[in-house]
């Protein structure tokens, strides 16, 4: 750690870090509740709306996440953040101002690749700046963020939506970031380097070592099919779930926010609060553990998902929904868990950073994008409905997932502690 950064100036670098991470999820958000308006105005279809919402996002937030990292490892991470938040703010405004498909692909392009900048760059150095006893809390609490920003999205845009159309409250949400951006680079902190900090440690895994390592391991062939089908159902429930409760239950746009917001908020918060504490006493001796009671937690979700999806009663959609938010939460963490105990620490973050590579290109690419095309297929059989049989189909994933987490547990071969 430096010492040269006072305990002031690394807490106020924290909170613009963590303001920044919050207004990524509500910038990423907020389309999700608007997407039925830009489909009427544009004369989009659904399966434009999942390239929108899916593809056109998820490949550049991949493809641009780890040159940005490298260049954040040797270079001025603080330039980073600012330049990333500048892009993604100024993307977001100019969504409001697209009166075209490939206008708002572009402006959405822009987003993924600012958003793509600002997390490995702030985790970089927030690591730096905090001592090793903090980082835990520091890095839990940027997490967190995730859920704030996903349903503190949904609660603003619902409650804007009220006064503004959807092209204001894209220009409304984007512009702030700007401001956010130059505070970053006035006020947050960057510890100067030596030599020694502009060279990556030559122990660092590649991408390709670690996806050849989970070939080569049973349990972690087993966590790479997770990775997969599980981010397919969670995304297209999220990315969807507004235009569902505005085309399947009649209602409006403030509903909706407020709502589909509480409801992400208690599942996500609450399911990762009992994920942590279960796995840390049970799984921490028993890595295998993490297996089971993520499988169970999955497969536990699937019914809840199917009657989300078929059910007419609103309340009982909402109940389900929750529900299903806080069963599929469990299992993230725990098959972390599973997977960090199978490869050595030089391995690590290299693992972490696939990890979210399969996670964004799985969820947000193939689900976001396979929702849109299977609902505009259902549509002339079903209508407004038509995101009912589609979220139904896709469900079936976290049966896949949970058997999935159960073998990866059963064929587990944790290293021994030493090498952890």
């Amino acid at each position: 750690m430096n010492n040269n950064v006072s305990a002031i100036r690394r807490n106020i670098t924290f909170a613009l870090l963590f303001l920044v991470a919050v207004l990524s999820y509500i910038d990423r958000q907020i389309f999700t509740l608007f997407q039925d308006d830009i489909k009427n105005e544009l004369g989009l279809d659904d399966g434009q709306l999942g390239l929108l919402t899916g593809l056109s996002f998820a490949a550049f937030y991949t493809l641009a996440a780890f040159p940005i990292a490298r260049y954040a490892d040797r270079g001025d991470r603080r330039l980073v953040i600012t330049l990333a938040v500048i892009v993604w703010s100024a993307a977001t405004a100019i969504c409001g101002l697209a009166h075209s498909f490939w206008q708002m692909v572009f402006a959405r392009i822009g987003l993924a690749a600012g958003e793509a900048g600002a997390g490995p760059a702030s985790n970089s150095l927030l690591v730096e700046i905090f001592p090793p006893e903090r980082r835990t809390i520091v890095i839990s609490s940027m997490l967190a963020a995730s859920a704030i920003g996903i349903s503190g999205g949904l609660w603003l845009a619902g409650w804007l939506s009220q006064f503004f159309d959807w092209r204001m409250v894209f220009i409304m949400v984007g512009l702030p970031g700007v401001f956010l951006g130059l505070l970053v680079w006035l006020f947050a902190a960057e510890p100067r380097r030596g030599k020694g900090d502009l060279i990556i440690p030559p122990k660092q895994k590649g991408v390709g070592e670690v996806l050849r390592t989970m070939w080569s391991s049973p349990s972690l062939r087993w966590i790479g099919l997770i990775l997969t089908m599980v981010p397919i159902t969670g995304f297209s429930f999220i990315i969807w779930g507004a235009s569902f409760f505005r085309r399947v239950h009649g209602m409006s746009q403030a509903e909706t926010g407020f709502w589909l917001g509480s409801a992400m908020a208690i599942g996500l918060v609450a399911g990762n609060i009992v994920a942590g504490l279960v796995a840390d006493k049970f799984g921490k001796n028993n890595p295998g553990f993490n297996g089971w009671f993520a499988g169970l937690g999955l497969l536990v979700a699937f019914p809840l998902a199917l009657t989300f999806s078929l059910t007419s009663n609103v309340y009982l959609a909402i109940a389900c929904f929750v529900g299903m938010k806080f069963m599929m939460t469990l299992h993230l963490g725990p098959i972390i868990a599973l997977s960090f105990a199978q490869v050595p620490v030089s391995m690590r973050a290299m693992m972490s950073a696939t990890i979210n590579m399969f996670i964004g290109l799985a969820g947000t690419g193939v689900g976001g994008t396979l929702a849109g095309f299977l609902s505009k297929g259902f549509e002339p059989a079903y209508g407004e409905l038509s995101l009912q049989p589609t979220l139904a189909l896709l469900s079936l994933c976290l049966v896949v997932g949970g058997i999935a987490a159960i073998m990866a547990g059963r064929t587990a071969r944790p290293l021994p502690l030493e090498e952890q």
